[in-house]
């Protein structure tokens, strides 16, 4: 660290300079103070800090994860969704996820979780036997199950390792271990492979063989127990895989801690991807809301032509009657000329005006006329006895 500028120290080791100095910090090691390298160029007097005596630790050892070359050139293209500064700092901090040691505090969320599948465990082992209880026990934790229990802890890591190099860059861990990248939710699974080995008997399975072999001895009708012929067995070997589409695993060339980075970014392409998905849902929606509302108002607006063309046709009616009695009056005038119909003339004149929607005149006693109604509805009627 004395002897060269720390970022050149960093491509020694293929890191980045942030990461040198997490090393340094982690083993105590004095790093020169700023603008100590423009000194010693400039030829003046400089102090190098001597290390520490005591029985700190001496070496320490990581994994570079860092993404490949091509994956890099990939990963870049892939996170062009990002403005240019943003995806500078996350594959730059994508270069340098590294496993926190053993001891180092994991994050609150994966102590709660570890505790939840301890707890859940225990309750297990309580309801052995129980049918009733196994029938209606809640689902396992996430982890458990889908990997052998020796190999929770190593996911877990795996787990604490990224939500530590994602954290400064605003992201967050939930309680079920999912990543809040962007703003969105992305989840990722473990699964182990496992081997394919001969069943062995074991005793109980052996004296259900004994017996059924007495038992056919005596009948004929005798039914073999079922005993399966393989076991299946974790090995091991890890596969992630995020939001349920990019998997990572352990393979022959490398383990999933050396693949974080890559991780990491796909975390982010995953985000962007739900993210493009529920954009594309919410327009869906918002499309779907608009038609609706364009065919209620095209309802609305029918029903309301059919009852303005209704009334309309009501009011014709009206108009009709109208107009036969204001001819049948000119008639009955003409038949009777030679009698005194003032008052006859002057009332069905009145009713004539009554029926007249022009005119709508309200009667003493019928009141008014609604004239858009229908026939039925409208009709004179005879009061009834609390009239």
């Amino acid at each position: 660290m004395w002897a060269s500028p720390v970022t050149e120290v960093a491509k020694k080791y293929k890191v980045s300079d942030v990461a040198i100095h997490k090393v340094c910090k982690s083993l105590n090691i004095p790093t020169p103070p700023p603008g100590y390298w423009a000194k010693l160029r400039a030829g003046q007097q400089v102090e190098k800090t001597p290390l520490p005596q005591g029985d700190d630790k001496s070496q320490k050892t990581g994994i570079q994860t860092g993404y490949t070359a091509s994956a890099s050139e990939s990963s870049q293209g892939a996170l062009d969704f990002l403005d240019e500064e943003t995806q500078k700092i996350v594959l730059a901090i994508a270069s340098q996820v590294l496993i926190p040691d053993e001891n180092e505090r994991m994050h609150s969320a994966i102590i709660a979780h570890r505790k939840a599948i301890a707890e859940w465990k225990k309750s297990e082992s309580k309801s052995d036997g129980n049918r009733w209880q196994a029938r209606n026990a809640p689902q396992p934790p996430y982890l458990v199950g889908s990997i052998a229990d020796e190999s929770i802890p190593r996911a877990c890591h795996i787990i604490d390792a990224l939500i530590k190099a994602m954290e400064p860059l605003g992201c967050k861990l939930t309680d079920s271990l999912s990543f809040i990248v962007s703003g969105e939710t992305v989840s990722i699974s473990f699964s182990e492979s496992q081997d394919k080995l001969d069943h062995v008997p074991t005793k109980d399975e052996n004296r259900q063989l004994l017996e059924y072999e007495e038992r056919r001895k005596k009948y004929s009708y005798a039914s073999k127990p079922q005993i399966r012929k393989y076991d299946y067995k974790f090995n091991g070997r890890l596969s992630l895989t995020v939001n349920g589409e990019k998997t990572f695993r352990d393979c022959k060339s490398y383990r999933l801690e050396e693949r974080l980075g890559d991780v990491l970014i796909e975390l982010y392409i995953a985000a962007e991807n739900l993210k493009q998905q529920r954009l594309a849902r919410e327009e869906a929606e918002r499309k779907r809301r608009e038609e609706e509302k364009r065919k209620e108002e095209r309802r609305e607006r029918y029903n309301k032509e059919i009852d303005r063309t209704v009334a309309l046709a009501n009011e014709a009616k009206d108009y009709d009657i109208a107009c036969q009695i204001r001819a049948y009056i000119a008639a009955y005038k003409s038949a009777h000329s030679n009698e005194d119909i003032d008052g006859w003339v002057t009332w069905a004149n009145a009713k004539a005006d009554w029926y007249d929607p022009t005119i709508s005149r309200k009667d003493e006693l019928l009141g008014e006329r609604n004239h858009s109604a229908d026939d039925e509805s409208k009709k004179p009627k005879h009061a009834g006895y609390y009239w």
